[in-house]
Formats: C-alpha cells, sequence, structure tokens
C-alpha cells in the first residue's frame, strides 16, 4: 500500500487503481480460420503497397526478363538444382531402328509355351501344315535374328544373319534366302522357329523387331564388318548338345551359340542337300555283245574283233 501527504501533512493511504484484465485473460485465442485471414490480408495489404514483387511481379517485368539476352558463358553454366533434368540426344543409330517391315500378326487363339523349368524340352514341330514364306530377303532375315536370337548382342545377331547368307553362297543349300530359312525335310526344318508355332504365337516386340531389322539389312547390304568365315553354316545353342557338332570344325561363341566351319574329315555339314546323280547322257547306248560279233563276222566275212559301230546312221536313199 502506498502512502501520500493529505492536506494538513498527514500521511493518507493511496489505493492503487484496479488493474484491467489483459486482453488475452478476456478474449479467447484466435482460430485458425482468424489466422489465415489475418495472413491474407497482410499479404494482400504488401501487393497494395509494392512489397509483395516476389509475390507477383508486374508483366512488364517479366516480360522484359524474358527478352533479357543471357551472356556469353550461360550455355555452358551448370544447370539449377531445381531445373527439370533435360534429356541427353538420342543415339544416332536410333533413329534407324524404325520398322518398315510388318512383323507378323498374332495367330487367334495361340498361346505362349509355357517353361516347365526342368532344362530344356525340345519344341513339338509341325511339318505338314506349309508356312507362308516371305518374298523379301531382308523380310526373312529379320525374323531369322528375330525368333533366334532377339535377346542376344548386336554381334551376336549378326552373326546368325551370316550364316543363313553363308548358306545361300554355298553348295547343297538352296539359293533364295527365304529358302535357306524355310528349307525343311520330313523330319525337322533348319530354324525351329518356321516349324514350331512360335511366329504368331504371341506379340512381337516392336523394339527388338526394328532393331533386327536394321541389322538385317546391314548384314544383307554388306555394311556390318564380318564376324564368321564363309564356311560357317552352322550354329546352335550352348544349352544344346547336338551329335553333329563333334563333326564340324569350332569357329567362335557369341553370347549363347555356338558358331561351326567346314565339315571335319570331308563329310557333309547338316542341313546340306546331297548333289543330285548325274543324268543319264542322250542318245543311244550300244552294247557289245561277244555271240553278236561272231554272228556280225559270219555274215559280213569280217573278223570278230571288229569294232561295233558307235553310232547309226539312216541309209543313203
Amino acid at each position: 500500500m502506498l502512502w501520500t501527504a493529505g492536506a494538513q501533512g498527514a500521511a493518507v493511504p493511496v489505493r492503487p487503481d484496479p488493474v484491467a484484465p489483459s486482453a488475452s485473460a478476456t478474449s479467447p485465442a484466435p482460430s485458425d480460420a482468424d489466422r489465415r485471414r489475418a495472413l491474407n490480408a497482410r499479404m494482400l495489404e504488401m501487393l497494395r503497397s509494392g512489397e509483395g514483387a516476389r509475390l507477383s511481379e508486374p508483366q512488364q517485368r517479366r516480360s522484359a526478363a524474358s527478352t533479357r539476352t543471357p551472356p556469353p558463358r550461360a550455355a555452358a553454366a551448370r544447370p539449377s538444382p531445381r531445373s527439370a533434368p533435360v534429356e541427353s540426344a538420342a543415339p544416332a543409330t536410333a533413329s534407324a531402328d524404325v520398322s518398315t517391315i510388318a512383323p507378323p500378326p498374332v495367330r487367334p487363339g495361340a498361346r505362349p509355351i509355357r517353361s516347365s523349368g526342368r532344362g530344356y524340352t525340345p519344341p513339338r514341330l509341325d511339318l505338314t501344315t506349309p508356312p507362308r514364306i516371305p518374298t523379301s530377303a531382308v523380310e526373312c532375315l529379320t525374323q531369322a535374328i528375330y525368333y533366334e536370337a532377339r535377346n542376344e548382342s548386336e554381334e551376336g545377331q549378326a552373326a546368325v544373319a551370316e550364316v543363313v547368307i553363308n548358306r545361300s553362297r554355298s553348295a547343297g543349300y538352296p539359293r533364295d534366302i527365304c529358302q535357306v530359312v524355310y528349307q525343311r525335310n520330313s523330319r525337322t526344318c533348319q530354324f525351329t522357329f518356321t516349324c514350331d508355332g512360335a511366329i504368331g504365337r504371341s506379340p512381337v516386340d516392336m523394339v527388338k523387331w526394328a532393331r533386327a531389322e536394321r541389322i538385317a539389312r546391314d548384314v544383307y547390304e554388306g555394311r556390318a564388318a564380318t564376324l564368321l568365315p564363309g564356311t560357317s553354316v552352322n550354329y546352335h545353342a550352348s544349352y544344346v548338345r547336338p551329335s553333329w557338332g563333334a563333326r564340324l570344325e569350332r569357329v567362335r561363341q557369341i553370347g549363347a551359340h555356338i558358331f561351326y566351319g567346314a565339315a571335319l574329315g570331308g563329310a557333309s555339314t547338316p542341313g546340306a542337300v546331297a548333289a543330285p546323280a548325274p543324268a543319264p547322257a542322250r542318245g543311244l547306248v550300244f552294247a557289245r555283245i561277244e555271240a553278236l560279233d561272231r554272228a556280225f563276222a559270219a555274215l559280213g566275212g569280217g573278223s570278230a574283233d571288229t569294232p561295233a559301230p558307235s553310232s547309226v546312221q539312216d541309209p543313203a536313199p
């Protein structure tokens, strides 16, 4: 309690004024909605007073900044971490991987073959249904590459195409590339995909198909580097062991395929057709019989050692 001097010098107690209650004690705490309204009002006030240029720049200021000439070294500057990543340019060869040959359509009702998980299972071959053989050599090479080696490297795919071309240039095989790819007999076909139902069983992967077509064109037109000798006309997957492999010269392995060269010991290579027997000579063929010779000598007064005529001539008129 405070004391003060009265009118006559006596000390008079002074009562303090009652303290007004604080605003926090009388008014409730602001809600989230109140805080948002206050923040929005403050932001609007900043925009009206010009203090909110970073929030909303005038149009003329943005257009001026967009037409500003960058410094000379701006092209070589490191991109900002906030900027979107710039995709690198595609390789030069990627533009060539555009398919111009339509892939085989999917057969209605065809089902993909499911692996049994027990290792290699020989496929079932259909040797009675005649296949649809394309007329384009590049299309047949593309099919051979795709169905035989689409998951191999580009070298492995090019080597398969080389085997087909080597066969077309080798005696004992068809001269036409499509006939080489679709060559078959009553027991088997030379390229399994042509008779095991692989064509049209499932949709074609267009990326791999386009790459197979590009490689087929490069090998067919001689733009690809040679990987195999001209005598290499056979190959097989590394997970099979055919009986004819021991009869051939092993050349090299590329990926999952083992390539062979000429046959050892002069034997014929698998798939080669035996050379046809020479046609008989045309014309009359005379067989000399000793009894006829003696009869001829007795009638004509000649000797039995007189040779028989080599040809027959019409009598003079």
